[in-house]
């Protein structure tokens, strides 16, 4: 028993270093588990008893639900372009004096054309003792009577805008006329000489 005794203190010491070094090793293991209980909440909130599995389901749902909605958009974002394709965002004026006698550009031609280079050209022409207003449809470019001069130069203007370019038409339209849209009117009451 003599070395029972001899080695009692030896053994107490190494007792006590190795609860000192477990003591150490949970205080660190709880701090690891503090730090990583934060990060978990942050990410996944504080939802009360949740895992990472379902969180990862509930993200999963979630960007599925995002996919679906854009693809909704997607249609209704084709169906504003078509819209915006129809209305008239080309636009010109030309004023003009009609008659010799008349001056002051009285007269006007207006062109509202859409990015398929369809619209209207109106045409308002003033005299002294009547006024006459004018209305021709163009659809991509090809008029459905044939245009004045006056006419012809503004929807030229309308197709090429104020940049001074033309304008890139629009998907499955053909670039705007080079030449004159056609000749003027054979029988034409404004051009008269008075």
């Amino acid at each position: 028993m003599q070395s029972l005794r001899d080695i009692a203190p030896y053994l107490a010491l190494g007792a006590a270093v190795l609860a000192v070094v477990l003591l150490v090793l949970v205080v660190r293991l709880a701090g690891g588990l503090r730090r990583l209980r934060r990060a978990q909440v942050a990410v996944l909130g504080v939802h009360g008893e949740r895992d990472l599995v379902s969180h990862a389901q509930d993200l999963e749902e979630q960007v599925r639900n995002l996919r679906d909605a854009v693809a909704g958009l997607d249609g209704v974002i084709t169906a504003q372009r078509a819209d915006l394709d129809r209305a008239f965002s080309r636009r010109a004026v030309v004023r003009y004096d009609a008659f010799r006698d008349i001056g002051g550009e009285q007269s006007a031609s207006i062109a509202l054309l859409d990015e398929t280079a369809s619209g209207l050209v109106i045409s308002m022409i003033h005299s002294r003792d009547y006024a006459r207003i004018y209305v021709k449809e163009l659809r991509r470019s090809v008029p459905d009577r044939a245009l004045s001069p006056e006419e012809v130069t503004v929807v030229e203007q309308a197709l090429v805008g104020w940049t001074g370019k033309p304008a890139a038409p629009g998907p499955g339209v053909p670039p705007a006329p080079t030449e004159p849209l056609g000749p003027p009117p054979a029988d034409s009451d404004a051009k008269e000489d008075a």
